[in-house]
């Protein structure tokens, strides 16, 4: 009587365990997206060497119709008067090498006017 409740107990457990290690699917497909980058800089030669091949790798991931934002800042708190500057450039994702080309310039005309404000 003992040896059959044993071989009874013995055979649930194995077929629970065998049960549990079957592939149930349970892992799900997670979708990621990035739909902003902020780059703040803290002097003229950070904008200046800017990576913008990286920039445009962040966006790989996401599906060509997502909203992006390119945000570039430049916070020179050294400056007389604490001098700030920003420029936002936004559209999909699809159009990342022309919001690039918009953010270069953006970032160009930061760096002028900074240069100008330093001067004087």
């Amino acid at each position: 009587m003992i040896m059959k409740k044993l071989l009874t107990i013995l055979f649930f457990t194995v077929t629970m365990f065998a049960h549990g290690q079957q592939d149930k699917n349970i892992v799900k497909e997670v979708e990621s997206k990035i739909t902003e980058m902020k780059y703040v800089a803290n002097s003229v030669k950070e904008l200046e060497n800017i990576d913008w091949k990286k920039i445009k790798a962040v966006f790989d991931a996401n599906k060509l119709e997502e909203k992006i934002a390119l945000i570039f800042e430049l916070e020179l708190q050294q400056s007389k008067n604490n001098l700030k500057s920003s420029i936002t450039i936004s559209g999909e994702t699809k159009n990342i090498d022309s919001l690039i080309i918009k953010a270069k310039k953006g970032v160009t005309s930061i760096i002028k006017i900074s240069k100008k404000y330093k001067n004087k």
